[in-house]
């Protein structure tokens, strides 16, 4: 199964079998675009030379909303590029997801899953990454999709230092943290 948001799954092989029907040569369906449209997550779909073929509406918000430069991230641009020219603050984590995404085309990983830091200037953010792979006839594609983590990462940030304050005070932090 794929995870597109906090309540979205879809299996790979659903997902591959309405590809495969539904898209016209070098371009996809209306259709598709109008499903991948109503998830939450934001998904791309890009070509084994990382060329993006398609992106929801949650990812052009988010382009849009961030300031990017909103032809460098759409469709037609290649996401490989764009990652490995990252610069800035958290610019290893995009060259580290590039590489992700290259490993399951190359056929070494089965799909890539990657969390980092997304920090804009007014606001602490974090995201997961998540590539899984899928051939449409005889190109093969992934489906690249980042979700929002902040509220999980915040909560995690709280009951580790929950568990720090309790040890510091000799009592036992159970239950609090995953160690």
């Amino acid at each position: 199964c794929i995870k597109l948001g906090k309540h979205w799954r879809i299996r790979r092989e659903a997902l591959e079998d309405f590809l495969k029907q539904r898209e016209r040569p070098a371009k996809l369906s209306e259709e598709l675009r109008s499903f991948l449209s109503t998830l939450p997550a934001h998904i791309a779909i890009v070509d084994s030379s990382g060329t993006i073929v398609a992106v929801n509406q949650a990812w052009r918000d988010f382009a849009t909303s961030n300031g990017a430069i909103v032809s460098k991230v759409m469709e037609g641009t290649n996401y490989f590029e764009v990652c490995d020219l990252a610069t800035g603050d958290q610019s290893e984590h995009a060259a580290a997801f590039a590489e992700g995404i290259r490993s399951v085309f190359s056929g070494q990983r089965e799909g890539f899953e990657m969390e980092y830091p997304c920090h804009s200037p007014t606001e602490l953010r974090w995201f997961v990454g998540r590539v899984m792979p899928f051939t449409n006839g005889s190109s093969p594609r992934a489906v690249v999709i980042h979700e929002n983590i902040t509220e999980r990462e915040q909560m995690e940030r709280q009951l580790e230092h929950l568990a720090h304050e309790l040890e510091l005070r000799g009592m036992e932090p159970r239950g609090l943290t995953n160690q």
